[in-house]
């Protein structure tokens, strides 16, 4: 573990680009630097704890992050957790197929609290603030354009 990044004993940073090796101190500082922007999620058939949100760098790299490293920023992440994956079933979407659709998923699927995470992130860099406790009025109906 001591090499993972986000492990505060020895390497400070919770997330570092691959290409350029700029690292960032704190998720706020990450989500908020301007040169950061969302692009994408990347949805993990069966494995909710893998599935990611992928940002571009200005560098021209992408970052991909585990879902899981950014739920605290969201109120409702917990409570997901019981929910089924339906990626695949008849009740499914189809959101999650394509990377770069952002949009918010009405389903009761556990992959959907990752799609409003997203939403959240982009909240929170359009509001410029380091937390978001985005109602889930909002988040229900929020498409990455509104946000």
């Amino acid at each position: 573990m001591s090499g993972e990044t986000g492990d505060r004993n020895s390497n400070p940073q919770c997330q570092k680009c691959g290409s350029c090796g700029r690292g960032w101190d704190q998720w706020p500082d990450f989500i908020l630097d301007p040169e950061i922007r969302p692009i994408g999620f990347q949805m993990i058939p069966g494995v909710p704890d893998a599935n990611l949100l992928v940002f571009e760098h200005r560098c021209g790299s992408s970052i991909s992050v585990l879902a899981r490293r950014l739920r605290h920023i969201f109120a409702d992440s917990g409570q997901a957790a019981d929910l089924p994956a339906l990626f695949g079933t008849e009740m499914c979407s189809g959101l999650c197929r394509f990377l770069d659709n952002l949009e918010a998923c009405d389903r009761p699927c556990i992959n959907a609290r990752d799609r409003r995470l997203v939403l959240a992130v982009l909240k929170m860099k359009s509001d410029g603030c380091e937390t978001t406790k985005p109602d889930s009025a909002f988040l229900a109906g929020a498409n990455a354009a509104d946000v």
